[in-house]
């Protein structure tokens, strides 16, 4: 993890206002040794052993301060966690969060279970773990595609060299670069799940392809519009063209370019198409969008526009997401066939998780959010 996030998550954690995804994200981060050794080196930068404003009655603090000390597994913490009074127990002006945060500066806790303590789901969270099974691993998703010509020819990106792979057509690490010298053909990119691609079209207008997602189109623009189709989800930074307006036809809609970067959501399985505007201008029917503003079934509504292109830069972004979406977005990414068993809980999803982890890692930061699962290499088993 980048020292970036990491710091998000401290700050968070010690403001007291991470989502519980981001919770269970950070609990399994100090558990592991080395992510610990960074959070301290980060942790020390920060000034976090500064006084505030206690929040807590005294009592409370006291219980939670020994909460800390008897999770702790060095035998000499109180010895070396001193408080503020001449009684050794903490002042009023020690917030437990910064005490916490503080055990951590001092290489004083060398786990994660006195944090799990501040956020230990409820029920027997050990029956749970214990419901829970990984016969074999997914691993993360990466880059690759399928590309496949009007003329016949397919490619697979995955193996291919970099280099001149077809007329007109150039790979160059994880991008494919069209030029418009080949003369005028089809092409349809496929990402498989577990895949992503990134694209950058004859016009320049540059394409990240989603896990799970099609986009057709001509090797070069000719006629009154840049017309592409997309079944799936990607991001588009386009170049604009007044003569020659950008359209993407995805379902039912027919969204126009007026100089912009913008993510559509336009899956099968989802219940609808979104279509979510970062920059510039869109046009989908009689509706314009602005910069923050989503459109979705004839209605706009203002949102965080940056956490809709999350997954572009290596996170999976949840907002209030029911367990089913949830599944459907990691089984694009893993590659995996979701199943259930029994009645699915009303439990909602929030914050961002790493697209990196293996899907292990992911099911058991969620797992105490009430679900469990048998994982057996492409087949998840979610059971209520």
């Amino acid at each position: 993890m980048d020292n970036l996030r990491l710091k998000s998550l401290l700050l968070k954690y010690i403001n007291d206002e991470l989502t519980s995804m981001e919770e269970a994200e950070f609990f399994e981060l100090v558990s592991d040794p080395a992510e610990l050794k960074r959070l301290r080196a980060i942790a020390e930068k920060l000034d976090i052993t500064g006084t505030a404003p206690l929040e807590l009655a005294q009592p409370k603090a006291d219980d939670i301060l020994s909460d800390i000390l008897g999770f702790a597994r060095e035998p000499d913490l109180a010895e070396a966690l001193p408080g503020d009074g001449a009684d050794g127990k903490a002042g009023k002006k020690r917030s437990y969060r910064r005490i916490a945060a503080a055990a951590i500066v001092c290489g004083l806790v060398l786990g994660g279970g006195w944090l799990w303590r501040f956020s230990r789901p409820s029920g027997n969270t050990a029956s749970k773990i214990a419901q829970n099974l990984v016969i074999q691993d997914a691993m993360p998703g990466h880059t690759g595609a399928v590309l496949t010509l009007s003329t016949g020819k397919t490619y697979l990106l995955d193996t291919a060299a970099n280099g001149l792979i077809s007329p007109g057509i150039r790979k160059a690490d994880q991008a494919l670069n069209v030029t418009a010298d080949a003369g005028v053909y089809e092409a349809t990119l496929e990402t498989p799940y577990g895949s992503v691609q990134q694209l950058v079209l004859s016009d320049g207008t540059k394409v990240w392809l989603n896990a799970g997602s099609t986009l057709h189109f001509p090797s070069a623009f000719r006629g009154s519009q840049r017309r592409v189709e997309l079944n799936g989800e990607a991001y588009f930074e386009v170049v604009h063209n007044e003569k020659q307006p950008f359209v993407v036809v995805a379902g039912a809609d027919v969204i126009q370019d007026l100089g912009t970067h913008f993510d559509v959501n336009a899956y099968c399985d989802e219940p609808s198409v979104k279509t979510t505007l970062l920059e510039g201008s869109v046009r989908i029917g009689a509706f314009t969008l602005s910069p923050g503003q989503q459109y979705q079934n004839g209605k706009i509504s203002r949102v965080n526009a940056g956490n809709s292109i999350a997954w572009v830069s290596g996170f999976f972004h949840f907002e209030n997401a029911d367990l089913y979406s949830v599944m459907r977005e990691l089984g694009r990414w893993y590659n995996v066939d979701v199943r259930y068993e029994g009645q699915m809980g009303t439990q909602k999803f929030e914050g961002d998780l790493q697209r990196s982890l293996k899907l292990s890692q992911v099911l058991k930061l969620i797992a105490g959010m009430g679900i469990h699962y048998t994982l057996n290499g492409q087949v998840l088993t979610i059971r209520s």
